[in-house]
């Protein structure tokens, strides 16, 4: 009898091990189909080319290389971007050589877009509404820059398109539109050849005599776009395609084994934050110029560090920014903080402090400290445009708050708000310093220089005072406007 119990326990025992091992094989299947890298990864970029998604796209492109894949589709869906994010993702492509970049224009890729698919290893568009081309910079206004800054990006795309044997004279005309190109035959070679009428005129009688067929194909003052039988036409694209799984069958990929990638939450915020750099800049200080030259601290103060906090979040995120040059910064402001509340004129502290916040910003935006080279020198003289001009924007906004700030309804009801938000500070202050609320309208003498706040005297009594931005010198009148919690408002007085 015990030896039947003891067969049926083995025989139990046996099925139950043998359930464990096949659900082990089966929970275990994924997991080793998962540690397996894909043929290709797929990741579509979309919007304007600017360092956040420059930096993206490496990442991803390393990590294909890191793991093996073979192909890394590239969908484009791009008006154009900076020159320098667009030069910079365009090289760091052209140098793959253990990854096959396939560049895959849906619908679009104008200017900077364009770069970067003449980076990659092969081209293919989109047959019903693929375009691309016109890669001629352009300014603030929409103007065409000149030569200077044309010839950065002919020299860039040329360069990508004799290695990838793409016509260099319509290279050219995307870029300036001065250029007039010809479509070309010969007896010996019935292969179209691209050439610039510039080519053309220095021909010989002879060999201008061996051309059977010229036919005009980009007129003067116009920039080369091209849709997609254009692109095919020309020799740019290899294929248009109908769809995502046309190129799939091109390129002789399975659907299952193209891995599609996508942009994390944080990295489109990411792309976008950083286009606005220069205006976060901008907004920080007027934010903060508010904030001094006003009683208490909120909203505006808040905000305007939440700017410069944002600021160089974004920059470390991308690796330009590192701890030197948020050291830098803390110190610069610091030191201007010393100087407009502590000393009686703008001196060494206030210098050293803007030049400190200035060389910090002009680092943030580049990955290089000194430059070395004609792109990093070309770079650094950008960026010192860049943070020039978002300081003296900043300086002008300063100018008409000045002016026109104490007098708007809306600032006069913030004011009004801070002033009921701390009316309890008030009282807690009266009983600290007994009479100070009977001394608004009293004229006294500035202690030192207001920029807006400083020390003021009157008769027996010394006061931490501010303006409400105007600049009062030292040994000049003021008069006791108002109090705010802790702050006392003074404005400049002159007797009648």
């Amino acid at each position: 009898m015990r030896r039947n119990v003891k067969a049926r326990d083995g025989s139990l025992l046996g099925r139950l091990l043998m359930l464990l091992a096949v659900t082990g094989a089966l929970a275990l299947a994924p997991v080793a189909g998962a540690q397996e890298a894909p043929r290709a990864y797929r990741l579509r970029l979309q919007g304007v080319i600017n360092e956040a998604f420059a930096r993206v796209v490496q990442n991803r492109m390393q990590r294909a290389i890191d793991e093996g894949v073979e192909i890394f589709i590239l969908e484009l869906d791009t008006p154009g971007g900076t020159v320098d994010a667009s030069i910079e993702l365009g090289d760091f492509i052209f140098r793959q050589d253990d990854l096959r970049v396939i560049a895959y224009v849906n619908p679009q890729a104008y200017s900077g877009g364009t770069m970067v698919a003449l980076a990659a290893h092969e081209i293919y568009i989109d047959a019903a509404t693929g375009r691309m081309g016109n890669v001629a910079p352009v300014g603030p206004g929409g103007e065409i820059l000149g030569e200077k800054q044309q010839t950065v990006i002919r020299t860039t795309m040329n360069t990508y398109a004799r290695r990838r044997g793409y016509p260099e004279a319509l290279v050219r005309a995307m870029v300036t539109k001065e250029t007039v190109v010809y479509r070309t035959e010969t007896a010996d070679d019935p292969r179209p050849t691209y050439m610039t009428e510039d080519q053309l005129n220095a021909m010989s009688e002879e060999e201008r005599a061996g051309i059977v067929e010229r036919r005009l194909v980009v007129s003067a003052g116009e920039l080369l776009s091209m849709d997609s039988t254009a692109a095919v036409e020309f020799g740019f694209a290899r294929e248009a395609v109908r769809s995502p799984q046309h190129l799939y069958e091109v390129l002789e990929l399975e659907s299952a084994e193209v891995q599609r990638l996508y942009l994390t939450g944080s990295e489109r915020v990411l792309t976008v934050l950083d286009t606005f750099s220069p205006l976060l800049i901008i907004a920080g200080i007027l934010l903060l110029y508010i904030e001094l030259t006003n009683p208490g601290f909120g909203l505006p103060g808040l905000a305007g560090l939440g700017c410069f906090v944002a600021f160089f979040v974004i920059k470390v995120s991308l690796n330009y920014a590192h701890m030197l040059e948020i050291l830098l910064f803390v110190a610069g402001v610091t030191l201007l903080l010393i100087e407009v509340l502590f000393t009686p004129d703008f001196g060494i502290a206030g210098i050293a402090g803007v030049g400190l916040v200035f060389i910090s910003l002009v680092l943030a935006f580049q990955q290089f400290g000194i430059p070395q080279s004609p792109g990093e020198f070309r770079v650094f003289q950008q960026n010192l445009l860049l943070v020039t001009g978002s300081l003296a924007v900043s300086v002008a906004g300063i100018a008409v708050l000045m002016r026109f700030l104490p007098t708007m309804p809306l600032f006069r009801r913030i004011v009004h708000q801070a002033t009921l938000a701390t009316a309890s500070a008030s009282e807690g202050l009266e009983r600290r310093n007994p009479g100070l609320a009977e001394m608004v309208g009293r004229v006294g003498v500035a202690q030192t220089a207001l920029r807006p706040a400083g020390r003021a005297e009157f008769g027996d009594r010394t006061l931490d005072v501010v303006t409400e931005g105007d600049f009062v010198d030292r040994g000049a009148s003021v008069r006791i406007r108002a109090i705010h919690g802790s702050r006392v408002v003074v404005e400049p007085y002159r007797e009648v």
